[in-house]
């Protein structure tokens, strides 16, 4: 069965408050079959839409309302259509959202149109019509483009320009770490948005390759970027902390600062060392990754606490923390 045209299928209906809710398309969703492949009749459609604002493209809608006809619905007979239950809470403006509507009848074309409700009972105006008539769409996304992959610590972030397609549901990210593949999928379900921080990156990786799919609300799986080669100077390798050996000077006079010697492997990052007062509250943390240091390379204590004031004489304990590891030493502070 062919489309219906464009311009009757999807007749944009603006609200003045641009509280627009764009019903990107509808899915015919073909259920498993219970007993036989003989039991293939269809009732369900899955709708999706972009999130408003409250306020226009601001914030988030109070509530959604849906509801279907055989007829099209209008402003006159919105009351009279079907009410479509279990709609999602609305989200963040722009965010995309789905419904699965069931209990449908095969051979029956329906007419789909959604309203926002602010928190003050504000109804916007109706959304754009969606008509659907039981074609099934087979036309997947197309490729991504403008596929990029920077470091961030010890991550990667992967960015790549959107695509247009106003039935899109979302994109898979991919990463191999040789030029020939295999790839692996690394987003079991697709996410919304072109980007993606990859937290995985095997620790012995010292290149990455990404490749990145679209997909719509039909399940189809469109083909795959360029992939993007990343190069990796060093392997991604976890920070591993032995132990503070003793400060020095210790014990130490105001406006001395201290050094912390330590046994470290890694960057440092995720690893701190915490100073302790006498009553056991914390007056410093030093993170271990960007702390200033010794000529020796020890980590720097100035002996100050959080708001760059002097410490009080008396006796400290400088802690190492790296995960559920501790260790510490006692520092002594003189006048």
């Amino acid at each position: 069965m062919a489309h219906a045209p464009a311009s009757s299928r999807r007749r944009s209906l603006l609200d003045p408050r641009r509280w627009l809710l764009c019903l990107a398309g509808a899915l015919l969703l073909v259920l498993a079959p219970v007993i036989a492949r003989a039991q293939a009749g269809a009732d369900s459609v899955m709708l999706q839409w972009t999130a408003p604002g409250d306020d226009g493209l601001l914030g988030t809608a109070a509530v959604y309302h849906m509801r279907f006809s055989t007829a099209p619905i209008t402003t006159g007979n919105w009351g009279s259509a079907n009410v479509v239950t279990g709609l999602p809470a609305p989200l963040l403006s722009g965010t995309r959202q789905t419904v699965m509507v069931r209990g449908l009848s095969r051979d029956t074309t329906y007419f789909f149109a959604i309203r926002a409700e602010d928190d003050n009972g504000n109804l916007a105006t109706l959304s754009n019509l969606v008509q659907w008539d039981w074609t099934f769409d087979t036309a997947p996304p197309a490729a991504p483009t403008g596929l990029s992959a920077t470091r961030s610590g010890p991550n990667v972030q992967v960015t790549w320009n959107a695509n247009s397609e106003p039935d899109l549901l979302g994109y898979y990210v991919y990463r191999a770490t040789a030029s020939g593949g295999p790839y692996t999928q690394l987003t079991p379900s697709p996410v919304s948005n072109p980007n993606y921080l990859d937290t995985t990156v095997p620790v012995s990786a010292t290149d990455v390759w990404y490749q990145v799919s679209a997909t719509d609300v039909s399940d189809n799986e469109g083909a795959r970027s360029a992939a993007f080669h990343l190069t990796i100077s060093t392997p991604v390798a976890p920070t591993v902390a032995d132990g503070l050996s003793p400060g020095y000077p210790n014990p130490s006079r105001a406006g001395q600062p201290v050094c912390l010697p330590l046994s470290l492997s890694g960057s440092g990052a995720g690893v701190w060392i915490d100073v302790v007062g006498p009553g056991g509250f914390r007056v410093r943390r030093l993170e271990v990754g960007s702390a200033p240091t010794c000529p020796d390379g020890s980590v720097r204590w100035d002996g100050r606490n959080e708001a760059g004031l002097e410490v009080a004489p008396g006796v400290y304990r400088a802690w190492l923390v790296d995960g559920d590891r501790r260790s510490s030493i006692k520092l002594v502070r003189q006048p």
